[in-house]
């Protein structure tokens, strides 16, 4: 879907386009060999991250990690694929790092407020006690060397919405290195990973999300090469409930979406970094999650935007950044 090519000296630059995980996801790349080739790179890529989505997806009810929820509680060890065994690690490191500010396991609760967004109601607090007791990243055990889980909470499901986009973009651009490409830039949901730059001694420019548009065209282009970003906020995805805005972004340690509007922005390495560490600076916390940062000695580059009490807009960022 959508294609189209610039040239540019030896090399021509495409841009392909396709819906994946619920997201339009975009690549840009640069080759020397022609349409065609480029087309293979990119039906490549898609094929990779729609091989992740029927692992990871907590929609389709036969994905690897639906199935797996569906034996939890019964005290049975799966053995799962590569990829959903290599997502579940790092997820736990986030979990562990974070002291449950990040959690896997926050699937219930992310089926009771879809159903109480579409509602418009705040969830009943026996729905949301009963939805919290099959929650607790503690509760998803791992046997590393059988490379096999268990859910140990009848009800529990997973949610991987903070991490799997970034594991995904990281994915496709591994596809494209192994192909021998050097310059692409991959983008979902509006995370992104850079390979190489725009060219050479080109970085990629792209424009830092803001909580308004004009804003968001005053602000600097930000050059992106061999890293990731990733953003996370409530800026197009929240319901207001009795006057108060609820961002879809839960707190997994009180069950309740998060009120603070915040936008949090991470440069990383890799997009799963970027990612997860999004998610979890927003639920932390302005205060809280720059503290966090300084004890984690985090290699992130990381800017964060709220509105603060009064209405007004605070500004934070990592002397990196």
């Amino acid at each position: 879907m959508g294609q189209s090519a610039t040239d540019a000296g030896p090399d021509q630059f495409f841009s392909f386009e396709r819906p994946q995980m619920g997201v339009p996801f975009r690549l840009q790349l640069s080759t020397d060999q022609g349409a065609s080739h480029a087309q293979s790179m990119a039906d490549q890529v898609w094929k990779r991250i729609e091989q992740l989505n029927h692992i990871f997806s907590n929609y389709q009810t036969d994905s690897e990690l639906s199935q797996l929820g569906y034996a939890s509680g019964q005290g049975n060890w799966t053995r799962v694929s590569p990829d959903l065994w290599s997502l579940i690690v790092r997820s736990q490191e986030f979990s562990r790092r974070s002291e449950g500010a990040f959690d896997l396991t926050a699937g219930p609760l992310t089926a009771l407020w879809r159903k109480c967004r579409r509602e418009g109601v705040l969830p009943p607090s026996k729905a949301l006690s009963q939805a919290m007791s099959k929650t607790g990243w503690g509760g998803l055990l791992s046997m590393p060397e059988k490379q096999s889980v268990c859910l140990t909470q009848p009800g529990m499901r997973l949610d991987p919405g903070g991490i799997a986009k970034g594991y995904a973009l990281d994915a496709g651009i591994e596809v494209l290195k192994i192909n021998g490409m050097k310059h692409a830039l991959l983008s979902g949901g509006g995370d992104m990973r850079a390979l190489g730059g725009r060219t050479t001694t080109q970085a990629w420019q792209i424009r830092l999300a803001e909580f308004d548009e004009d804003s968001a065209q005053e602000v600097a282009l930000y050059p992106l090469k061999d890293a990731a970003v990733a953003t996370s906020g409530d800026l197009f995805q929240f319901v207001e409930i009795d006057g108060k805005r609820y961002s879809h972004i839960l707190d997994p340690r009180t069950g309740m979406g998060l009120t603070l509007r915040m936008l949090v922005t991470v440069v990383a390495p890799d997009a799963t970094t970027a990612d997860a560490t999004a998610t979890t600076l927003s639920v932390m916390g302005p205060e809280l999650g720059r503290l966090w940062l300084e004890e984690q000695a985090s290699d992130c580059q990381v800017r964060l935007l709220w509105i603060d009490e009064g209405g007004d807009l605070a500004r934070w960022q990592s002397s990196a950044f």
